[in-house]
């Protein structure tokens, strides 16, 4: 199924994560209630329900990864929520794995008791000490893996924050480009309307001139006229 991410919508968008976030959410339901049910049974029951939420786990636990997956692909504006209920499933993941060792720890240390109770030999001894050492390696390990995730999360939303910088600054230099650009335009209108004004000044003051030449022709004909007919 395509995997679409509309750019005009502003929630995770992404619909295969959504189906996965659906399944993982259903399976981590299922083993909580395996594990309050395990805590009240013995024997056979309690071993069939650990085996059983044992498998759940691993299911929940490649969904839980295929979400991981989809996150880092998911584009920038939606990659940061995504990771971030990928993160917190993470966690719950943990915690149930956890509770899920300890019950069946203590189902072994049931089923072993009987065998084991009381005894010195040094293989029984060393076997145990082997087993606590591995138990204790799987946790390092899985702790390792863990922080290393987080790592890597906390370094792409650092570098999705320093692409967001980046644009918001293109965008403070173009706006600041246009400011630059608005003022030049308008010194460039003032300008144009001082010289339209002096234009039409002189205009005026060309016509008084020509006006006032004319008055003195005018007078002066009439003078002419007078003292060569009346005088």
């Amino acid at each position: 199924r395509d995997v679409s991410y509309p750019v005009e919508s502003p929630r995770m968008s992404s619909e295969r994560f959504e189906d996965l976030d659906d399944d993982f959410s259903a399976a981590m339901r299922e083993i909580k209630a395996n594990l309050v049910t395990v805590q009240k049974s013995f024997g056979e029951q309690r071993k069939s329900i650990i085996r059983s939420t044992e498998k759940r786990v691993e299911s929940a636990e490649k969904t839980l990864q295929q979400m991981e997956s989809e996150s880092q692909n998911a584009p920038a504006a939606f990659r940061i929520g995504m990771n971030n209920k990928a993160r917190k499933h993470r966690s719950d993941m943990e915690r149930v794995k956890k509770e899920l060792r300890q019950a069946s720890s203590a189902r072994d240390d049931l089923l072993s008791g009987g065998r084991t109770y009381g005894t010195h030999d040094p293989a029984v001894i060393q076997s145990s000490q082997r087993n606590t050492l591995l138990k204790g390696n799987e946790s390092l390990n899985r702790t390792s893996e863990s922080i290393a995730r987080s790592k890597a999360v906390a370094a792409e939303s650092e570098q999705i924050g320093t692409e967001t910088l980046g644009e918001l600054y293109g965008q403070r230099e173009q706006l600041l480009k246009a400011t630059d650009t608005v003022q030049e335009t308008d010194a460039e209108v003032s300008k144009a309307k001082r010289i339209l004004i002096s234009m039409g000044k002189r205009v005026i003051t060309d016509k008084l001139i020509m006006m006032i030449i004319i008055l003195l022709e005018l007078g002066i004909i009439g003078g002419l006229v007078y003292w060569k007919f009346f005088s």
